[in-house]
């Protein structure tokens, strides 16, 4: 099998049975155990990976090959540190904790870059969320939403975050949920009382036709799980996942799946290692710097939560006068 000739273009292999990376270009063939080769185990086909990413843009869409070199590689690569041990042990952190880093620290500068974006662009925002209010308040969920990401996302096992052909997806898909405050049957929500009150005809046209996108996302997501044989451990996962998350809440009436919610829910199960996967992937995760940066880590039950915690913890400002 030639690897590096595929594209990673939706074209699968039987990965029970392919060549070695290093064999595909020195001609010789050999035979790794199934489990080697795992499309969720192997190491070794990060660099496949991108082979077949810089093949696509160089040979398809005939891109120079250094444009595609630059398109496919990272700013700062995963293993910048040297395997440098002391006693046995090693002294650097490893190059999964490096693209952890590198995850967090371009979350973090995206969420400052899109709000100041934002808001000199005139669209909606949240004018009373300071940068002070988000280190106080929303600062350390943001962090467990990042490292959610980035474990059940299984980014950890794909290359870092910092290469062009995932970083514009990551900052289209954090632009992209303010361009639609210029659609007007767009300004609501998917609060109950929302649906119920205030969805128009165009507002139920739009959603209908990103539903129906959605959809065909999903069952090619499935149709490529099921050819790689891991479609109902992945099945398992997000019905496990969705019931923990959204099952507790759903029951009120005041659950409001904010967008950063629904991305953090959605994004994490678009993890396979095809091109398209990895960019939609990086698509959904801009969303989220979306939701936080524009309108804050918002809760998901609304005022029932603030009512709740204010008399559990008895504020001094929740008094008589106040319930009134």
């Amino acid at each position: 099998v030639d690897l590096t000739s595929a594209m990673d273009l939706g074209e699968t292999h039987d990965w029970t049975n392919p060549a070695l990376p290093d064999s595909a270009s020195s001609g010789a063939t050999s035979k790794p155990s199934s489990k080697s080769l795992h499309p969720d185990d192997d190491e070794s086909l990060l660099e496949v990976m991108k082979g077949q990413q810089r093949d696509f843009l160089n040979k398809r869409l005939k891109f120079p090959l250094p444009l595609a070199r630059f398109v496919t590689g990272n700013l700062l690569p995963d293993e910048i540190l040297p395997d440098f041990r002391l006693l046995g042990q090693s002294i650097f952190p490893t190059k999964e904790v490096m693209r952890g880093v590198k995850f967090y620290v371009v979350t973090f500068a995206l969420i400052y870059g899109i709000r100041n974006y934002v808001r000199e662009s005139k669209m909606e925002i949240d004018e009373d969320l300071t940068v002070a209010n988000f280190k106080e308040f929303y600062f350390l969920p943001c962090l467990c939403d990042t490292l959610v990401y980035f474990v059940l996302g299984r980014l950890y096992k794909r290359r870092g975050c910092d290469c062009f052909n995932l970083f514009l997806p990551m900052v289209l898909g954090a632009c992209f949920m303010s361009w639609l405050s210029y659609i007007p049957a767009l300004n609501t929500s998917f609060k109950a009382s929302s649906i119920q009150n205030q969805w128009t005809t165009e507002t139920w046209i739009y959603s209908c036709s990103l539903a129906a996108i959605v959809f065909g996302f999903v069952i090619a997501l499935a149709v490529i799980a099921a050819k790689e044989g891991i479609l109902f451990g992945r099945l398992v996962e997000f019905v496990a996942v969705s019931l923990m998350a959204i099952m507790p809440l759903a029951s009120s009436p005041e659950f409001h799946p904010h967008h950063w919610f629904l991305a953090i829910l959605i994004g994490v199960h678009i993890n396979q290692r095809f091109w398209w996967s990895l960019m939609l992937q990086s698509f959904m995760w801009g969303v989220y710097i979306n939701g936080i940066a524009v309108y804050g880590r918002d809760g998901l039950m609304g005022c029932d939560e603030v009512k709740y915690r204010a008399e559990n913890l008895q504020c001094s400002f929740y008094d008589d006068d106040w319930r009134r």
